[in-house]
């Protein structure tokens, strides 16, 4: 028994029958397509349906429409596009037999290369500055000769040189000068001193007036007429307080001799 498949279906054959023994017009009665429209496949193999001698009855007989042909011209057509194109010449994604990727080999490079230059610019920076310090520090070729400036340059340093010299002279003098003023200002201010201590030692020689042998002079006398205050006849004379409250007592009594 055969079995056709078309388009995701399967049509059997039974053994015997009519569609067995003519397979191309049972495929065209059951597809409705002419022999020259279609071919078949069993077993992934192209074979002819006619051909019942390479047929193999247990395996599905395949069949595939045929796609209409063009007029040609189209391989050259993609030749030309293909001039167009440009050929790539990035190779980094490739790997190498190791394994290992282009483009981390050739960063590794680069990297590399960087670093040789940086060393390389370090290098040349130091040696430039040390010839800079060294141009600095060493003496300059240029030479300066001229007599006239040498010979004035040294009468200033003789001048330069007794003029401190002078100076410090001047100051010393100076110096003397304050210091025997300081000595006579002391000398006079010492001898005031003497003078004033001497006079102060007369005057506290000179006798001090006798108070004793002067007598005091004699008071008035005074009559006792009458009884009255005794105690104001012995109060002193400075307490005016008594004398303004016994003067009227007094007027009537006593009486100046």
């Amino acid at each position: 028994m055969y079995s056709i498949a078309y388009g995701g279906e399967l049509l059997q054959l039974p053994v015997g029958s009519e569609g067995e023994c003519n397979l191309p017009l049972a495929i065209e009665r059951w597809t409705g397509l002419l022999p020259s429209e279609y071919y078949c496949t069993q077993n992934g193999r192209r074979v002819s349906a006619a051909d019942h001698g390479n047929l193999v009855p247990e395996v599905p007989l395949r069949v595939c429409e045929r796609l209409p042909g063009g007029k040609g011209g189209f391989g050259s057509m993609l030749r030309a596009i293909g001039a167009q194109i440009e050929k790539t010449t990035n190779r980094e994604a490739c790997r190498d037999l190791s394994g290992r990727r282009l483009r981390d080999i050739n960063e590794e490079k680069r990297l590399k290369a960087y670093l040789e230059k940086q060393q390389e610019a370090e290098d040349n920076e130091r040696v430039k500055a040390e010839r800079k310090i060294a141009k600095l520090l060493s003496k300059p070729k240029h030479e300066f000769h001229d007599k006239e400036y040498e010979h004035a340059r040294s009468e200033l340093v003789v001048a330069a040189d007794e003029a401190i010299e002078e100076g410090l002279q001047k100051a010393i003098v100076l110096e003397m000068e304050q210091a025997v003023k300081d000595a006579v200002t002391a000398e006079v201010a010492a001898t005031d001193n003497t003078t004033t201590d001497t006079q102060a030692k007369d005057s506290r020689k000179r006798k001090l007036p006798d108070t004793k042998s002067k007598k005091a002079p004699a008071k008035k006398g005074a009559l006792w007429l009458g009884v009255g205050d005794l105690s104001s006849s012995s109060e002193t004379d400075d307490d005016s307080t008594d004398e303004s409250s016994d003067g009227a007592v007094a007027k009537g009594k006593l009486v100046a001799v």
